[in-house]
């Protein structure tokens, strides 16, 4: 009698588990991924963060956790990862009733970007393993992998004779709203700063004198686009880089700043705003900027950003650094007609194998190697 007892109880629990495991098997299990730190430059280190909880009275004879995130960070320990178009992590716990556990994953910096994971899926099973139970959890967690820093020691030379240029072109263009003071006309001066209540009290015509308070003002403009159908994404992640370091030498050294990029947020989709930036502390701003840059959708035409600048009345007064690969016909006309009017020099990253065609038409322009071929 005891046997039959212990046999039906036995039935009762083996279908009565079935049950319990499909209603309440997910109820109090969590899974949480961070990443420590969440920024760091091109060629760091990193640290992302794995923890499974189970605050249940149900154990779990194995949970699958699988979340992904983009292939650009490349992970020391490769087990339980499969990396194509990004790296797919599917990690195997048994965890027990009311236990947590942790497991951190390092990671090296490999390519500049913004990774995200958003999701994770876990999957599971009761005791007797009889039930498949699925279950999608949504994460919030991001990483910034800014653009690596590189010396641009060379572009000493060219950024002196920028300003110095800037400088003797701040009071070719005085400022109307910022009055200075009285002097004695003279011939060469226009009649509309003629004081005329001045005059009528000297008995000699006065005219106004303004200050100029342009400031050294540069502005980085970085041209993404290709020229034909062959794609430089090599030569355009240098350009990045030469536009990060060369926007965070000038703002920590209290220029103003204006950078122009012609693509894409991989984040948002929509074209990138221009940043303006007038000092260190808009450093970060910049490095997030340019770390969620697309490479991947289409660029547009740079030349309209380069007309849009000669359309401003007070261009002249800024100085202008243009980071291209493109050399087309239409951007170096353009480049022609901004240069001289303003302060500029252009800077190219190439192959030891491309052809430098600007380098006729411009003095200023500059010519970065980049190991590779085209």
């Amino acid at each position: 009698m005891i046997i039959l007892i212990l046999l039906l109880g036995a039935v009762i629990l083996y279908f009565a588990e079935k049950k319990i495991y499909a209603k309440f098997w997910n109820k109090g299990l969590d899974i949480k991924v961070d990443f420590s730190g969440h920024s760091e430059f091109e060629g760091g280190h990193g640290v992302l963060t794995e923890v499974l909880e189970n605050r249940s009275f149900l154990p779990l004879p194995f949970v699958h956790a699988k979340f992904h995130v983009g292939a650009g960070l490349l992970f020391e320990d490769k087990e339980n990862i499969a990396t194509s178009d990004a790296n797919y992590k599917n990690d195997i716990f048994s965890i027990l009733f009311y236990q947590r556990i942790t497991r951190t994953l390092k990671f090296d910096c490999e390519k500049r970007g913004y990774y995200k994971v958003d999701q994770a899926v876990l999957v599971s099973t009761d005791l007797f393993y009889r039930l498949h139970l699925l279950d999608t959890r949504p994460l919030s967690t991001y990483f910034y992998v800014y653009p690596r820093q590189i010396d641009v020691s060379r572009f000493d030379q060219p950024l002196r004779k920028m300003i110095g240029e800037m400088n003797s072109r701040q009071y070719l263009y005085p400022d109307p709203f910022e009055f200075r003071g009285l002097r004695t006309y003279t011939i060469q001066d226009p009649m509309n700063t003629i004081n005329w209540k001045a005059s009528a009290k000297t008995g000699e015509l006065m005219v106004n004198q303004y200050d100029s308070t342009t400031t050294k003002r540069i502005m980085i403009l970085l041209n993404l686009e290709d020229e034909g159908a062959v794609r430089y994404d090599s030569l355009h992640e240098e350009s990045i880089r030469i536009a990060c370091t060369l926007t965070s030498r000038l703002l920590s050294e209290g220029y103003p700043i204006g950078l122009v990029v012609n693509a894409r947020d991989v984040e948002t989709g929509e074209f990138i705003s221009p940043l303006n930036a007038s000092g260190p502390a808009q450093l970060e701003d910049l490095y997030r900027m340019l770390a969620r840059v697309d490479m991947v959708k289409p660029k547009t035409d740079f030349v309209p950003y380069m007309k849009e600048i000669l359309e401003d009345p007070d261009f002249r007064t800024a100085g202008y650094v243009l980071i291209s690969v493109s050399q087309k016909t239409d951007l170096r006309e353009v480049y022609k007609e901004l240069s001289r009017e303003a302060a500029t020099f252009w800077v190219s990253p190439l192959f030891s194998n491309m052809e430098a065609v600007a380098e006729a038409d411009s003095e200023d322009f500059i010519r970065w190697e980049v190991e590779g071929y085209a």
